[in-house]
Protein backbone atom coordinates (compact mmCIF):
# COMPACT_ATOMS: atom_id res chain seq x y z
CA UNK A 1 0.00 0.00 0.00
CA UNK A 2 1.12 3.62 -0.82
CA UNK A 3 0.44 6.64 1.35
CA UNK A 4 -1.86 7.87 -1.34
CA UNK A 5 -5.62 7.63 -0.82
CA UNK A 6 -6.15 5.05 0.85
CA UNK A 7 -9.84 4.66 2.25
CA UNK A 8 -10.69 3.74 5.60
CA UNK A 9 -13.89 1.87 7.22
CA UNK A 10 -15.28 2.47 10.82
CA UNK A 11 -18.18 1.84 13.44
CA UNK A 12 -18.35 5.55 14.69
CA UNK A 13 -17.65 9.08 13.46
CA UNK A 14 -13.96 10.31 13.16
CA UNK A 15 -12.24 12.12 15.04
CA UNK A 16 -14.81 11.34 18.20
CA UNK A 17 -13.18 10.60 21.74
CA UNK A 18 -12.56 7.22 21.18
CA UNK A 19 -9.16 5.51 20.65
CA UNK A 20 -9.98 3.62 17.46
CA UNK A 21 -11.72 6.84 16.06
CA UNK A 22 -8.03 8.68 17.36
CA UNK A 23 -6.29 6.38 15.32
CA UNK A 24 -8.23 6.61 12.07
CA UNK A 25 -8.17 10.30 12.06
CA UNK A 26 -4.15 10.08 12.38
CA UNK A 27 -4.35 7.73 9.14
CA UNK A 28 -6.48 9.69 7.34
CA UNK A 29 -4.61 12.63 7.96
CA UNK A 30 -1.47 11.09 6.33
CA UNK A 31 -3.13 8.94 3.38
CA UNK A 32 -5.95 11.53 2.45
CA UNK A 33 -8.82 8.76 1.35
CA UNK A 34 -12.02 8.69 2.52
CA UNK A 35 -13.37 7.71 5.67
CA UNK A 36 -16.56 6.02 5.84
CA UNK A 37 -18.45 5.52 9.14
CA UNK A 38 -21.77 4.13 9.98
CA UNK A 39 -21.92 6.89 12.80
CA UNK A 40 -23.47 4.77 15.02
CA UNK A 41 -23.56 7.48 17.72
CA UNK A 42 -25.23 10.12 15.21
CA UNK A 43 -22.41 12.57 15.86
CA UNK A 44 -21.76 13.34 12.34
CA UNK A 45 -24.41 16.66 12.57
CA UNK A 46 -24.18 17.24 16.19
CA UNK A 47 -20.87 16.76 17.63
CA UNK A 48 -18.13 19.62 17.06
CA UNK A 49 -14.84 17.77 15.99
CA UNK A 50 -12.11 18.02 18.78
CA UNK A 51 -9.26 17.45 15.97
CA UNK A 52 -8.95 19.46 12.56
CA UNK A 53 -10.35 17.24 9.83
CA UNK A 54 -9.34 17.84 6.16
CA UNK A 55 -9.90 14.72 4.71
CA UNK A 56 -13.77 13.61 3.36
CA UNK A 57 -15.90 11.68 5.26
CA UNK A 58 -19.01 9.40 4.58
CA UNK A 59 -21.78 8.17 6.64
CA UNK A 60 -23.11 4.72 5.23
CA UNK A 61 -26.69 3.85 5.59
CA UNK A 62 -26.99 1.13 8.10
CA UNK A 63 -29.70 -0.68 10.37
CA UNK A 64 -30.83 0.65 13.67
CA UNK A 65 -28.27 0.01 16.57
CA UNK A 66 -29.42 -3.06 18.59
CA UNK A 67 -26.43 -3.76 22.26
CA UNK A 68 -24.09 -1.87 19.44
CA UNK A 69 -24.81 -3.98 17.00
CA UNK A 70 -25.39 -2.63 13.12
CA UNK A 71 -25.00 -3.77 9.83
CA UNK A 72 -24.60 -1.55 6.13
CA UNK A 73 -27.66 -1.22 4.56
CA UNK A 74 -27.10 -1.32 0.13
CA UNK A 75 -27.00 2.38 -1.09
CA UNK A 76 -24.88 3.82 -3.58
CA UNK A 77 -22.21 5.07 -1.56
CA UNK A 78 -21.72 1.25 -0.05
CA UNK A 79 -21.45 0.52 -3.76
CA UNK A 80 -18.93 2.84 -4.62
CA UNK A 81 -17.23 1.67 -1.80
CA UNK A 82 -17.08 -1.82 -2.67
CA UNK A 83 -16.17 -1.29 -6.24
CA UNK A 84 -13.56 0.98 -5.97
CA UNK A 85 -9.84 -0.18 -6.34
CA UNK A 86 -8.35 2.14 -4.06
CA UNK A 87 -7.00 -0.23 -0.59
CA UNK A 88 -9.79 -0.40 1.98
CA UNK A 89 -8.46 -0.47 6.32
CA UNK A 90 -11.02 -1.14 7.97
CA UNK A 91 -11.54 -0.94 11.92
CA UNK A 92 -12.04 -3.79 14.19
CA UNK A 93 -14.21 -4.96 16.14
CA UNK A 94 -17.36 -4.29 14.69
CA UNK A 95 -19.48 -6.95 12.25
CA UNK A 96 -20.42 -4.12 10.39
CA UNK A 97 -17.13 -3.02 9.18
CA UNK A 98 -16.17 -6.57 8.79
CA UNK A 99 -18.94 -7.44 6.54
CA UNK A 100 -17.70 -4.68 4.57
CA UNK A 101 -13.88 -5.50 4.21
CA UNK A 102 -15.17 -9.26 3.41
CA UNK A 103 -17.34 -8.09 0.68
CA UNK A 104 -14.71 -5.90 -0.58
CA UNK A 105 -12.26 -8.69 -1.10
CA UNK A 106 -15.03 -10.73 -2.76
CA UNK A 107 -15.97 -8.54 -5.05
CA UNK A 108 -12.08 -7.40 -5.77
CA UNK A 109 -10.16 -10.33 -4.92
CA UNK A 110 -6.76 -8.56 -5.86
CA UNK A 111 -7.56 -5.29 -4.11
CA UNK A 112 -5.91 -4.72 -0.76
CA UNK A 113 -8.20 -4.88 1.78
CA UNK A 114 -6.99 -4.84 5.31
CA UNK A 115 -7.74 -4.86 9.14
CA UNK A 116 -6.91 -2.71 11.96
CA UNK A 117 -7.00 -4.87 15.13
CA UNK A 118 -7.86 -2.51 18.06
CA UNK A 119 -8.58 -5.00 20.95
CA UNK A 120 -9.89 -8.05 21.66
CA UNK A 121 -13.56 -8.22 23.18
CA UNK A 122 -14.44 -9.05 26.57
CA UNK A 123 -16.00 -12.70 27.18
CA UNK A 124 -19.37 -13.30 29.68
CA UNK A 125 -22.16 -15.37 29.57
CA UNK A 126 -24.82 -12.82 29.19
CA UNK A 127 -26.43 -12.57 25.67
CA UNK A 128 -24.70 -9.78 23.83
CA UNK A 129 -21.72 -11.69 25.29
CA UNK A 130 -22.38 -14.62 23.68
CA UNK A 131 -22.78 -13.11 20.56
CA UNK A 132 -20.05 -10.76 20.51
CA UNK A 133 -17.67 -14.42 21.47
CA UNK A 134 -19.16 -15.86 18.51
CA UNK A 135 -18.62 -12.76 16.15
CA UNK A 136 -14.84 -12.42 17.43
CA UNK A 137 -14.37 -16.42 16.43
CA UNK A 138 -15.57 -15.85 13.40
CA UNK A 139 -13.77 -12.32 12.93
CA UNK A 140 -10.61 -14.15 13.67
CA UNK A 141 -11.48 -17.34 11.29
CA UNK A 142 -11.46 -14.69 8.70
CA UNK A 143 -8.22 -12.63 9.31
CA UNK A 144 -6.19 -14.66 6.76
CA UNK A 145 -8.80 -13.71 4.04
CA UNK A 146 -6.95 -10.07 4.37
CA UNK A 147 -4.26 -8.39 2.90
CA UNK A 148 -2.42 -7.49 6.31
CA UNK A 149 -3.78 -7.41 9.95
CA UNK A 150 -2.42 -4.30 11.82
CA UNK A 151 -2.73 -3.84 15.59
CA UNK A 152 -1.20 -2.11 18.53
CA UNK A 153 1.38 -3.82 20.56
CA UNK A 154 3.32 -7.21 20.49
CA UNK A 155 0.81 -8.49 22.79
CA UNK A 156 -2.26 -8.39 20.72
CA UNK A 157 0.05 -9.41 17.94
CA UNK A 158 1.39 -12.58 19.99
CA UNK A 159 -2.55 -13.12 20.56
CA UNK A 160 -3.11 -13.12 17.34
CA UNK A 161 -0.97 -15.35 16.03
CA UNK A 162 -1.95 -18.07 19.13
CA UNK A 163 -5.71 -17.37 17.55
CA UNK A 164 -4.61 -18.58 14.03
CA UNK A 165 -3.49 -15.59 12.32
CA UNK A 166 -0.59 -15.92 10.10
CA UNK A 167 2.71 -14.50 11.79
CA UNK A 168 3.94 -12.97 8.35
CA UNK A 169 0.51 -11.20 7.90
CA UNK A 170 0.33 -9.27 11.77
CA UNK A 171 1.88 -6.20 11.77
CA UNK A 172 2.48 -3.71 14.63
CA UNK A 173 1.66 -0.07 14.92
CA UNK A 174 1.36 1.64 18.26
CA UNK A 175 -1.01 4.20 18.42
CA UNK A 176 0.05 7.84 18.24
CA UNK A 177 -0.14 11.48 19.72
CA UNK A 178 -1.21 14.41 17.19
CA UNK A 179 1.66 16.71 16.26
CA UNK A 180 -0.21 19.69 18.85
CA UNK A 181 -0.72 16.73 21.43
CA UNK A 182 2.75 16.17 21.16
CA UNK A 183 4.19 19.38 21.22
CA UNK A 184 2.39 20.35 23.92
CA UNK A 185 3.40 17.56 25.88
CA UNK A 186 6.79 17.50 25.18
CA UNK A 187 6.83 21.22 26.11
CA UNK A 188 5.98 20.14 29.60
CA UNK A 189 9.09 21.25 32.05
CA UNK A 190 10.11 17.66 33.84
CA UNK A 191 8.42 17.64 37.47
CA UNK A 192 10.89 18.95 40.11
CA UNK A 193 11.01 17.01 43.17
CA UNK A 194 9.13 18.60 45.50
CA UNK A 195 9.34 17.68 49.26
CA UNK A 196 6.77 17.72 51.79
CA UNK A 197 3.73 18.39 48.99
CA UNK A 198 0.62 15.68 48.15
CA UNK A 199 0.88 13.54 45.66
CA UNK A 200 -1.20 14.50 42.86
CA UNK A 201 -2.85 11.49 40.99
CA UNK A 202 -4.43 12.05 37.75
CA UNK A 203 -7.59 9.90 36.03
CA UNK A 204 -8.74 10.60 32.69
CA UNK A 205 -11.17 8.54 30.59
CA UNK A 206 -14.81 7.79 30.58
CA UNK A 207 -16.51 7.00 33.70
CA UNK A 208 -17.74 3.29 32.76
CA UNK A 209 -17.69 0.43 34.84
CA UNK A 210 -14.46 -1.13 33.26
CA UNK A 211 -12.65 1.90 33.40
CA UNK A 212 -12.75 0.86 37.38
CA UNK A 213 -12.67 4.29 38.99
CA UNK A 214 -13.40 2.94 41.96
CA UNK A 215 -10.12 0.50 42.32
CA UNK A 216 -8.40 3.72 42.24
CA UNK A 217 -10.24 4.99 44.82
CA UNK A 218 -9.93 2.39 47.22
CA UNK A 219 -6.41 1.91 46.74
CA UNK A 220 -6.06 5.56 47.54
CA UNK A 221 -7.82 5.04 51.03
CA UNK A 222 -4.79 2.64 51.83
CA UNK A 223 -2.26 5.46 51.30
CA UNK A 224 -0.38 6.72 54.99
CA UNK A 225 0.97 10.06 52.63
CA UNK A 226 -1.19 12.89 51.77
CA UNK A 227 -2.92 12.78 48.22
CA UNK A 228 -5.07 14.38 45.88
CA UNK A 229 -7.01 13.31 42.74
CA UNK A 230 -8.45 15.10 39.39
CA UNK A 231 -11.01 12.78 37.58
CA UNK A 232 -10.85 14.26 34.38
CA UNK A 233 -13.72 12.70 31.79
CA UNK A 234 -17.84 11.86 31.84
CA UNK A 235 -19.77 8.64 31.29
CA UNK A 236 -22.71 6.60 32.84
CA UNK A 237 -21.47 5.87 36.40
CA UNK A 238 -20.22 9.61 37.06
CA UNK A 239 -22.61 9.49 39.88
CA UNK A 240 -21.63 6.49 41.28
CA UNK A 241 -18.47 7.36 41.00
CA UNK A 242 -18.69 10.59 42.76
CA UNK A 243 -20.82 8.52 45.63
CA UNK A 244 -18.37 6.35 46.22
CA UNK A 245 -15.87 9.02 46.61
CA UNK A 246 -18.07 11.11 48.94
CA UNK A 247 -18.45 7.63 51.11
CA UNK A 248 -14.48 7.16 51.23
CA UNK A 249 -12.99 10.68 51.39
CA UNK A 250 -14.84 13.63 53.86
CA UNK A 251 -12.23 15.88 52.53
CA UNK A 252 -11.98 17.60 49.23
CA UNK A 253 -9.23 15.48 47.84
CA UNK A 254 -10.83 14.18 44.92
CA UNK A 255 -12.02 16.73 41.91
CA UNK A 256 -14.43 15.54 39.51
CA UNK A 257 -14.06 17.37 36.34
CA UNK A 258 -15.96 16.42 33.63
CA UNK A 259 -14.99 16.40 30.11
CA UNK A 260 -12.86 19.11 29.34
CA UNK A 261 -11.26 20.99 26.53
CA UNK A 262 -7.65 19.73 25.24
CA UNK A 263 -6.18 22.69 26.70
CA UNK A 264 -7.93 21.79 30.14
CA UNK A 265 -6.46 18.47 29.65
CA UNK A 266 -3.31 19.08 29.29
CA UNK A 267 -2.98 21.43 32.34
CA UNK A 268 -3.82 18.77 34.13
CA UNK A 269 -1.70 17.17 32.91
CA UNK A 270 1.42 19.35 33.76
CA UNK A 271 -0.01 19.23 37.24
CA UNK A 272 -0.07 15.88 37.72
CA UNK A 273 2.64 13.36 39.00
CA UNK A 274 1.19 10.50 37.97
CA UNK A 275 -1.38 9.14 36.18
CA UNK A 276 -3.35 5.97 36.96
CA UNK A 277 -5.38 3.89 33.85
CA UNK A 278 -6.92 1.30 36.33
CA UNK A 279 -8.97 -0.90 33.74
CA UNK A 280 -9.56 -4.48 34.15
CA UNK A 281 -10.47 -5.90 30.67
CA UNK A 282 -9.11 -5.91 27.19
CA UNK A 283 -11.50 -3.26 25.75
CA UNK A 284 -9.05 -1.12 27.09
CA UNK A 285 -6.11 -2.37 25.06
CA UNK A 286 -3.55 0.22 25.00
CA UNK A 287 -4.87 3.55 26.30
CA UNK A 288 -3.93 6.40 24.15
CA UNK A 289 -3.89 9.01 27.49
CA UNK A 290 -0.70 7.31 28.53
CA UNK A 291 1.04 8.52 25.75
CA UNK A 292 -0.11 12.15 26.66
CA UNK A 293 1.16 11.67 30.18
CA UNK A 294 4.60 9.72 28.89
CA UNK A 295 4.86 12.71 26.80
CA UNK A 296 4.30 15.35 29.19
CA UNK A 297 7.36 13.49 31.39
CA UNK A 298 4.79 11.91 34.27
CA UNK A 299 4.73 8.08 34.59
CA UNK A 300 1.16 6.28 33.99
CA UNK A 301 0.67 3.20 35.97
CA UNK A 302 -1.73 0.81 34.18
CA UNK A 303 -2.64 -2.92 34.88
CA UNK A 304 -1.84 -6.24 33.17
CA UNK A 305 -4.62 -7.76 31.56
CA UNK A 306 -4.68 -10.59 29.07
CA UNK A 307 -4.93 -9.81 25.66
CA UNK A 308 -4.18 -6.24 26.66
CA UNK A 309 -1.30 -3.90 25.79
CA UNK A 310 -2.19 -1.11 28.43
CA UNK A 311 1.03 -2.47 30.80
CA UNK A 312 3.44 -2.72 28.02
CA UNK A 313 2.90 0.31 27.02
CA UNK A 314 3.47 2.36 30.43
CA UNK A 315 6.51 -0.19 31.46
CA UNK A 316 9.28 1.30 33.17
CA UNK A 317 13.17 -0.28 33.30
CA UNK A 318 12.97 1.33 37.19
CA UNK A 319 9.48 0.35 37.83
CA UNK A 320 9.02 -3.23 38.43
CA UNK A 321 5.77 -3.75 40.69
CA UNK A 322 3.05 -6.93 39.40
CA UNK A 323 0.73 -4.27 37.58
CA UNK A 324 -1.88 -5.62 39.76
CA UNK A 325 -5.02 -4.21 41.46
CA UNK A 326 -3.77 -5.36 44.92
CA UNK A 327 -0.46 -3.80 44.32
CA UNK A 328 -1.41 -0.64 43.31
CA UNK A 329 -1.55 1.37 46.83
CA UNK A 330 2.36 0.40 47.50
CA UNK A 331 3.42 1.80 44.05
CA UNK A 332 1.12 5.04 45.04
CA UNK A 333 3.02 5.39 48.50
CA UNK A 334 6.27 4.59 47.08
CA UNK A 335 6.21 7.78 44.52
CA UNK A 336 4.36 9.70 47.15
CA UNK A 337 7.47 9.64 49.83
CA UNK A 338 10.10 9.52 46.87
CA UNK A 339 10.08 12.76 45.11
CA UNK A 340 13.67 12.21 43.41
CA UNK A 341 12.20 8.16 42.64
CA UNK A 342 9.07 9.56 40.71
CA UNK A 343 11.05 12.58 38.97
CA UNK A 344 13.35 9.77 37.69
CA UNK A 345 10.46 7.83 36.46
CA UNK A 346 9.15 10.80 34.70
CA UNK A 347 12.18 11.20 32.73
CA UNK A 348 12.23 7.37 31.98
CA UNK A 349 8.98 8.18 30.37
CA UNK A 350 9.52 10.65 28.19
CA UNK A 351 12.51 8.64 26.92
CA UNK A 352 10.40 5.79 26.36
CA UNK A 353 7.39 7.78 24.79
CA UNK A 354 10.16 9.45 22.32
CA UNK A 355 11.88 5.94 21.53
CA UNK A 356 8.48 3.99 20.53
CA UNK A 357 5.84 6.52 20.27
CA UNK A 358 6.77 9.77 18.56
CA UNK A 359 5.01 11.11 15.81
CA UNK A 360 8.71 10.59 14.16
CA UNK A 361 9.12 6.67 14.96
CA UNK A 362 5.13 6.27 14.47
CA UNK A 363 5.78 7.76 10.71
CA UNK A 364 8.18 5.49 9.96
CA UNK A 365 6.55 1.99 10.74
CA UNK A 366 3.31 3.39 8.68
CA UNK A 367 5.46 4.00 5.67
CA UNK A 368 7.06 1.14 5.77
CA UNK A 369 3.84 -1.21 6.44
CA UNK A 370 1.70 0.58 4.26
CA UNK A 371 4.46 0.75 1.40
Amino acid sequence: MSDALIDQVLREWPPGYGGVERVAHELACAWGGTVYSFDAQNLAFEEQDVLPVGYPRKVLLRTWPVARFVLPLPSRCLWGLLRSTRPLHGHLPSPGVLLVLLLAKLMRPARKVSAHWHFFLHHDWSLKGVFFTVYQWFALSQMNRLSMVVTTSPVLAQSLVQSGCRSERVHVLPCCLSDEQERNGLMVPLRESGEGEPLRVLFIGRLDSYKRLDWLLQSLTRLKSSWTLDVVGDGPRRLVFEDLSNQLFSDRVVCFHGRVDEATKQRHLAAADVLVLPSDRCNEAFGIVQLEAMASGIPSLAFECERSGMAWVCHLPSLAWPQTQSTLHEVLEMLAIDPVFRQELGRQSRERYRKLFSRTVWNKQRECLFS
